[in-house]
This record gives C-alpha cells, structure tokens and sequence, in this order.
C-alpha cells in the first residue's frame, strides 16, 4: 500500500484545490500515526467523507463530527475531524488564497532538494516555518511543522525523493 502510494501519487506537483485540500487532510489526520494506517482507511475515508470534498466539509456540523466519529471507516478522532471541517470552512472561502499559500512561496516551481538520505526536521525547519505561519494565520487548524513539510512534499512543493529513488 505504501509503495503504491509512493509510486503513484507523493510528490506529484498539483495546483488543483481539491486535490491539495484532500493531501493537506490526510497529513492532518496522519498526525502521530503510521501513514500506513492513514492508508489503512483511505478508501472508507473517501466514502464516508465525499472524497474530502471541500463544500461537503465545510457544511458539517457538530452533531455530523460526533456522527462520523462512530464510523470505523475512518479515523475516528474528533479534533482532527473538527480540524478538516474548519479548514475545509476556510478553504471554501477563498480557495485561491489557500493554493497560492501552497505554491507562491517556491513560485510555483518544485523544489527539488537532491536528499540523499530522509531529512530530519532540522534540515527543513527553516523553510517550513513561513509556510506553517501563513497557514496558521489564514486560520487553518493543526497546522505543525512536521504535517505541512509533510503535505509539501505529498502535494510536490518539495521532491524529497532520495537520488537512488527510480521515482525521482
């Protein structure tokens, strides 16, 4: 599952809103687990939450979290779930604003940082700082540094893939 995912999506540059608002909730819900469990649920996600549809989202209500708490289709933490549906409320206001966050900064160009081993979080620190700032202050929820380096390089801000990758 993994692999596939490697192979066929990270690191693929997209400007496409909901293709980055949909990457940007899988990192918040990966948080402090395996993205391998993320993975796990990938498909009943996608069922349960209309593909991470950014309108459907953005009209959830509290009664609707507590609901799709209960679903085992998904992962079932309540402030992550809160969190897709504000930032979803945020993102749906002005969904440019939200792809112009994402890729302005590099000028919408990939980075490619040539890594020949996984990066630790001093090696990008930096660099993730301006973008978790802006995130935070257009409002978005869960918003670290860790879960937007990782949302950078899954959306192809950042191509992390290591040199002796045959993904590069």
């Amino acid at each position: 599952m993994l692999m596939v995912y490697h192979d066929t999506q990270w690191g693929k540059p997209t400007r496409e809103v909901q293709e980055l608002f949909r990457a940007l909730c899988l990192e918040v819900l990966q948080a402090g687990l395996a993205f391998q469990v993320v993975l796990k649920h990938e498909e009943g996600m996608d069922q349960v939450l209309h593909h991470f549809s950014i309108d459907y989202l953005a009209n959830l209500t509290a009664t609707d979290i507590l609901t799709l708490c209960r679903d085992e289709r998904i992962i079932r933490n309540r402030v992550k779930i809160a969190a897709l549906v504000e930032n979803a409320a945020i993102v749906a206001k002005n969904p440019g604003k939200f792809v112009d966050l994402t890729w302005a900064p590099v000028h919408y160009v990939q980075l490619d940082h040539l890594p020949t081993a996984k990066l630790k979080k001093k090696d990008y620190e930096a660099f993730v700082t301006p973008f978790v700032a802006a995130f935070k202050e257009l409002g978005l929820k869960r918003m670290g540094p860790i879960t937007v380096y990782s949302y950078l390089q899954a959306v192809g801000v950042v191509n992390d893939h290591q040199l002796n990758c045959d993904f590069r």
